[in-house]
């Protein structure tokens, strides 16, 4: 057998004196009770010119079956430099060398392979009928210490095999077969490890094959997948338990909401960490089957403990450190909460999560597909290799299968090549302490060029898009001005994953008069960094103190999405978005330098005339957040009520869709409400409308609605935690609020307004004190 090679960690940097922050533990996950996955770097493997359709590991050893004739080292070319291999082979999962020691010939493909739990014996399945020229029919065993067949171990079956699994004295086998050495046996199958005897066991598997077995952790039940509709006679549909003794079909729960079988659907992957049962399916149509992702099972009674639908088949999985990887094709995993659907469909070939539930998944909102909404769901893991389709099969997938032990990963399948580079049907992933840990931040330049605008005397603000990281979701952002790349002026670090891009602001303050030049460099925590292009140059006039108030800085302390002082000089249509970019757009009568709310500040608020002109609109379409906190100082002594603050689906006249608002009534009580399909509202129980300044806060979260005026909460509302789902624009002053709760007379409030902000989180109560009293007391 081939000898451990070690590898060393290696970092890379641009040629600058910046540097990277140290690593945490994704391969370095920001919430540190999140397992850590391999790194997405591929590392060097021998490769096959055909498919890899299955794979077991033992140590270090991957023993590797499908349909190929040749290997070659890892780098070369096809045709170049191949040895022989006929449908098997070994290889080193430590250095991605072939083991020249294992050397045997399949007269067909081979479909499945399993270890036996000593792991002195691997078990091959699949189409062929001999090994080495010696008949082995379907079915062969081989020694693992020195990789010699198994003689006289002659078991078989009449057609191909699929499945398998072993105890200790007995090999399980599933497949298309209808007998077994000359007895009958509809597709499972039992034989003595030690002489390879076709055991009494003969479950019968109907109006289907079997393509996935697994032994139970306890060895006392055999798990079966496939695309049969029974087993026994008792209905199972694609999935089902039997006794590991006597075949007796078993129940197990799973299979009442696990429904894939006949033509065009099937469970084609049973695995277990010795905790759970993980399985995996596809479907090609949806009235053969219901789950294309993967799900996870009591072994013993088959409750599920969790289910991910990501939509686009999934083949095989493996779990090991607390991740279940998998792969397939999956294009759509939006009702777990990670990457939509896209237009062309996008496809990840590769995916991890968490093997622990840890949510519940989305209702469905795509045709054609199951609804699996409320089950416990999983967490996406932020591990995303780029793995090509491949044409063997005529099928266009990338990876079959997938197997590996504590610090390395094996993918097999078809593909063509792994993050760019050639590497054809293996490839090896590695834990961090042994890769070398070279996947970066992915380079945008429509992402990473700043937008720099003068805001002010002696002020700029830069302006940047986030970026991604295939196996690192917290990335650290620099700012660097003027090419000073030893001292930036601004350092942050944000959480983020490739389908969800976000908007960075920075306001850079006490800047000297002149042209200044801006650049971003991100960085992952292993060391990579990729710099931006840099920005256009700006110019600012006038050198100035900073303009943001203590209070200001508070606000910006706790990471606003958007937060618009409004205290801009007479005359400006638009007021400054000192966190997001999104500058408000004023109607025609919101005038401006109306004293603030914010004591010892000088910063103006605007005065909103209550009419359909009075609001201020932000320029661009967003998602509307499932997650958020609205705040903002107000002072009317209006009776005629109207809406202070909220989210509508147009920025121009009123909205047709309206929710997250904030409305005073004619009473000048004030009242938060959300639309989840209904109208949901808090209302506080005193009025606030005695020209005085007051300050408002409402949020949204998993905890439910809140709604806090001047630092104390006057509402609550636990059972609310969603609003409508529509894309908008945050509107402030004013917008519809057609038949909601308590309306008031006009929909546009007569007041002034300061210092609106709107935040990715619910603030805590301890910060929204905070909020307040920086405002008495600035």
């Amino acid at each position: 057998m081939a000898a451990v090679a070690a590898l060393a960690a290696v970092g890379t940097g641009a040629s600058v004196l910046l540097t990277a922050p140290g690593a945490a533990a994704d391969t370095a996950p920001p919430d540190p009770s999140t397992p850590a996955t391999v790194s997405a770097d591929a590392l060097p493997t021998v490769q096959v010119n055909g498919v890899v359709w299955a794979q077991a590991t033992v140590g270090n050893t991957v023993f590797v079956t499908g349909s190929f004739t040749a290997a070659r080292p890892a780098g070369a070319a096809a045709g170049v430099n191949e040895t022989p291999r006929g449908n098997l082979l070994a290889y080193d999962i430590t250095t991605g060398n072939l083991i020249a020691g294992f050397n045997h010939t399949l007269n067909a493909q081979g479909r499945a392979i399993t270890a036996s739990p000593d792991s002195r014996r691997i078990y091959v399945g699949g189409d062929f009928t001999s090994v080495d020229g010696q008949t082995r029919n379907r079915i062969a065993a081989f020694n693992t210490v020195d990789g010699s067949l198994v003689s006289g171990w002659t078991g078989g079956a009449a057609a191909s095999v699929r499945a398998l699994t072993a105890s200790d004295s007995t090999l399980y086998a599933g497949g298309v077969f209808a007998s077994a050495m000359g007895n009958t046996r509809s597709r499972l199958a039992a034989y003595s490890t030690s002489t390879g005897a076709l055991l009494n066991w003969a479950p019968a598997a109907a109006n289907g094959q079997v393509n996935a077995m697994v032994l139970t952790p306890d060895r006392s039940r055999v798990i079966v997948g496939g695309q049969f509709n029974s087993l026994n006679g008792v209905s199972a549909v694609g999935l089902g338990a039997v006794d590991a003794t006597t075949g007796a079909t078993l129940p197990w729960a799973a299979n009442k909401t696990v429904r894939n079988s006949g033509d065009k659907a099937s469970i084609d992957s049973l695995r277990t960490d010795g905790t759970n049962i993980y399985g995996s399916g596809w479907v090609s149509g949806a009235t053969s089957g219901n789950l294309e992702g993967s799900f996870a099972a009591n072994p013993t009674t088959g409750d599920l403990i969790w289910i991910e639908d990501c939509h686009g088949d999934t083949y095989d999985n493996f779990a090991v450190g607390g991740v279940l990887y998998n792969v397939g094709h999956a294009h759509f995993c939006g009702n777990i909460g990670a990457f939509p659907q896209t237009d062309p469909m996008s496809y990840y070939r590769a995916l991890a999560h968490t093997t622990a539930a840890t949510g519940t998944v989305g209702r469905n909102t795509l045709i054609g597909y199951a609804d699996f909404a409320s089950n416990p769901a999983p967490t996406q893991l932020n591990w995303y290799p780029r793995l090509a389709a491949g044409t063997f099969t005529g099928q266009g997938q990338a990876a079959w299968s997938i197997t590996g032990n504590s610090g390395y990963l094996s993918l097999g399948g078809e593909f063509p090549s792994v993050n760019g580079t050639p590497q054809q049907g293996l490839v090896r992933f590695a834990i961090r302490a042994v890769a070398p840990n070279r996947v970066g931040p992915v380079y945008s330049a429509a992402a990473l060029t700043p937008t720099v605008q003068a805001v002010g005397a002696g002020t700029a603000r830069v302006s940047w898009t986030t970026t991604y990281d295939n196996d690192n979701e917290a990335l650290t952002y620099r700012i660097v001005r003027d090419g000073n790349t030893a001292s930036p002026v601004h350092t942050t670090t944000i959480n983020g994953r490739f389908w969800k891009p976000q908007q960075a602001t920075f306001v850079d303050t006490g800047l000297s008069a002149g042209t200044h030049t801006y650049r971003v460099y991100v960085s992952d925590p292993l060391g990579n960094i990729t710099p931006g292009p840099t920005s256009a140059p700006v110019t600012v006039t006038g050198a100035g103190p900073a303009p943001t108030s203590a209070y200001a800085r508070t606000v910006l302390a706790d990471g606003p999405t958007n937060y618009w002082r409004l205290g801009e000089t007479a005359g400006t249509t638009t007021s400054v978005d000192l966190a997001g970019g999104a500058d408000l757009r004023l109607g025609s009568t919101v005038t401006r330098g109306t004293p603030g709310a914010i004591a010892g500040d000088a910063d103006t608020a605007s005065t909103f005339s209550g009419t359909s002109t009075g609001f201020g609109a932000t320029p661009t379409a967003v998602t509307g957040p499932a997650t958020f906190s609205a705040e903002a100082w107000f002072n009317t002594a209006s009776a005629r009520g109207g809406k202070l603050l909220g989210f509508g689906a147009s920025n121009t006249g009123t909205s047709f869709s309206y929710d997250r608002h904030i409305y005073l009534t004619n009473a000048g009580r004030v009242t938060f409400g959300v639309n989840p399909g209904g109208f949901r509202t808090i209302t506080s129980a005193g009025a606030y409308n005695d020209g005085r300044w007051h300050h408002v806060v409402a949020t949204l979260s998993s905890a439910g609605m809140s709604l806090y005026v001047d630092g104390a909460q006057v509402g609550q509302d636990p059972a609310t935690t969603s609003a409508q789902a529509f894309s908008g624009y945050w509107r402030v002053g004013g917008d519809a609020l057609g038949f909601w709760p308590d309306r008031p007379t006009s929909n546009f409030l007569a007041g002034a307004i300061d210092e609106v902000a709107i935040y990715p989180t619910a603030l805590t109560p301890a910060q929204i004190q905070r909020h307040n009293q920086a405002g008495r007391t600035n």
